[in-house]
């Protein structure tokens, strides 16, 4: 019977003998491979089946230290900081908890040798905890990783007014323990993170980390859109931590990354901030009459979700409570807005009820598969979709460690031993060994990830054009990788490639626009507001309820808006309820919003469709407009995604 081959994971680099402190015996044999850090005693009968392991994906950094006992002068401790996933308490739910190990060695008589062999795998565990290669052959050599610096952006007024103690007392730690040096400005008033991106040079800072709400995300990320060099500016990554009452952006990482928000969403998005890969992430145009262009990332809402957001103000010290108390308030006391909503949706439409003026009503025997992308002048296009290899399940959502191409082998090891702070603190010295931590990995990596071959097999997804620009037949495409091109080189957007059929669909309508430097960016979806809408577009006139076009899965921590949403499908989540649905069902449906089950609704007043555009307009202009939780006009309004125009810190 043949062997089975090894994973090139399990390859062996480092081997090694080491006490486990607090104790000096037994020693263990210490190995380290590609996917993590393997040990157990050297001595006893069962030691292999005393082993314990340590994945690389749960490591966010590794100290050298020494002890401040004279008796072990000489020895040299490796200090682990690494994040597992735990079942939490009286729960089958996992969550991630803070752990240390370390290892000490003696193996010389003089601690500067002995730091140098610490230092030898502590480089290579940094190199290998962030995802960078590390050869057999260069072990002995492998660099000190580079160290990431932030702009740390806080508005200590967001929400329930915690944010400043949230960062000091739980991420500061965290992003000490990896090493990650920061800048830290506090915004003053409306629109100080605005000016802030405008006017700083921004391109000092490998990111920029916001820890607030979705308003200040919505500040930065229209300031950047403000400056004369946008295509370059927008290509700096934001981050966000939860600061704010409603933390929309931060919920849909987590859930992006198959890491929890809440349990302890502060703990699980640093997390995600420390390993983070700089993702593609959509925007959307949106437009009003007489008014510049601005550049929305979550939703925009009218009619009763965007009532309780903006009434619910008033109640933001008791957090994402506020939303839930104004919601019942709301159903009880039931508003009905008249409006036209007209969309270009992805595949036909089907309506289910109202009045709808659109040639096609019905779905179609062969169905046209819609897609819409940007690209600069002069860009080269790579194909950079995902591995046959790696399924949509294996994908999202994550389990256990990030990041997602580290194999999920050795979680079910025992559990590693527990020191306090305290503990360290007073045995051990910083022996002023600084090592720096890995390299913000700048690319752009996959975008959209084969959506023809991820998401068409279940029939829920497709892109965009129009029928008057109709493009190339394509069966993939994804976001340029720019890193060879610069650090913050200018966004690539993929081109129409190749032609063929896919799945239920005919073929692929695809239209590409170019963006030209110093001008704004394309939208050629649009149409200005004194023309009709092109005639491929779904207009419905009707009395609403509420209307939503989401881009990111949750709206907070409790409004799943677009479960089968991605941070980069290039697709608006388009979600509207008509006048006459019960307010027992209209209860209902906002009670289970937590697992997005309005998607599957039956009833004849609740629609969702995926859309690449749309206009609203509502008549005498009645109604709260939101933009990303921000007020804006109560008139008409359209938007247009932008696939993968800004870039954030996550994992996919």
């Amino acid at each position: 019977m043949a062997a089975s081959k090894a994973s090139p994971r399990d390859e062996v680099l480092m081997e090694g003998e080491f006490d486990l402190f607090p104790n000096d015996k037994p020693l263990y044999k210490v190995t380290l491979s590609r996917g993590g850090i393997t040990y157990y005693p050297i001595i006893g009968s069962n030691n292999i089946k005393k082993s314990k392991y340590l994945h690389f994906g749960d490591i966010i950094g590794c100290r050298c230290k020494k002890a401040k006992d004279e008796k072990y002068q000489s020895k040299a401790y490796l200090t682990i900081f690494l994040y597992p996933f735990k079942k939490k308490l009286f729960s089958s739910k996992l969550i991630r908890s803070r752990e240390l190990v370390t290892f000490g060695v003696n193996a010389s008589s003089k601690f500067e040798e002995n730091r140098v062999l610490v230092e030898k795998w502590r480089r290579v565990i940094m190199h290998l905890a962030n995802n960078l290669s590390v050869e057999l052959t260069a072990v002995d050599r492998c660099p000190v990783p580079p160290k990431k610096n932030l702009l740390v952006l806080i508005n200590p007024h967001s929400g329930p007014g915690k944010a400043m103690q949230i960062f000091q007392n739980d991420v500061v730690p965290m992003l000490d323990e990896a090493e990650i040096k920061y800048d830290l400005i506090k915004t003053e008033y409306a629109g100080h993170a605005s000016k802030l991106v405008k006017e700083r040079n921004i391109y000092e800072w490998d990111g920029i980390v916001i820890v607030s709400g979705d308003g200040l995300i919505y500040e930065v990320l229209n300031g950047l859109m403000q400056r004369e060099d946008w295509q370059k500016a927008i290509n700096v990554p934001i981050g966000c931590l939860p600061g704010g009452s409603g933390n929309a952006l931060c919920c849909s990482i987590n859930y992006s990354a198959g890491e929890p928000f809440k349990s302890n969403c502060i703990l699980h998005s640093t997390f995600i901030l420390i390993k983070h890969k700089v993702v593609p992430m959509d925007l959307v145009v949106v437009q009003q009459p007489n008014l510049p262009p601005v550049y929305s990332f979550l939703a925009v809402t009218w009619g009763l979700i965007a009532d309780i957001d903006y009434e619910s103000e008033k109640y933001r010290a008791i957090g994402e409570a506020r939303f839930t108390l104004q919601g019942l308030r709301r159903i009880f006391n039931l508003r009905v807005y008249k409006g036209r909503l007209s969309f270009l949706p992805i595949t036909s439409y089907l309506p289910k009820s109202g009045s709808v003026t659109d040639s096609s009503k019905k779905v179609s025997s062969k169905q046209r598969f819609k897609r819409f992308s940007l690209h600069s002048v002069g860009d080269n296009f790579v194909d950079n979709s995902m591995d046959d290899k790696e399924t949509d399940s294996e994908r999202r959502p994550r389990t256990k460690s990030m990041p997602a191409n580290l194999s999920q082998e050795g979680n079910d090891h025992a559990s590693v031993l527990e020191i306090e702070d305290n503990d360290l603190d007073n045995i051990f010295d910083q022996d002023g060994v600084s090592l720096n931590v890995s390299e913000l990995d700048i690319s752009t990596g996959k975008q959209n990830v084969d959506l023809e071959n991820s998401l068409i097999s279940n029939g829920k997804v497709a892109h965009s054009s129009v029928s008057d620009l109709q493009g190339n037949l394509q069966k993939s495409d994804s976001v340029k990788d720019n890193a060879e091109s610069g650090k913050y080189a200018d966004s690539g957007f993929a081109a129409a490639k190749t032609s063929g059929s896919l799945d239920s669909f005919d073929f692929i309508e695809r239209l590409t626009a170019t963006k030209v430097p110093g001008k704004p960016v394309p939208s050629p979806l649009l149409v200005q507001f004194n023309e009709s809408v092109p005639k491929d577009w779904v207009t419905v006139e009707d009395d609403f309820i509420t209307v939503c076009a989401a881009y990111q899965t949750h709206l907070n921590s409790d409004f799943l808006a677009a479960p089968d949403a991605r941070i980069n499908d290039g697709i608006i989540h388009l979600f509207f309820v008509r006048s006459g649905i019960g307010k027992s069902e209209l209860l209902k449906l906002f009670t289970e919003m937590d697992k997005g089950s309005h998607v599957d609704s039956t009833s004849p007043y609740i629609e969702v469709v995926k859309v690449l555009a749309f206009r609203l307009e509502p008549a005498e202009n009645q109604g709260v407009m939101m933009v990303d939780g921000e007020k804006v006009a109560s008139a008409p309004i359209q938007g247009q995604v932008l696939p993968g125009l800004a870039r954030i810190m996550g994992i996919l």
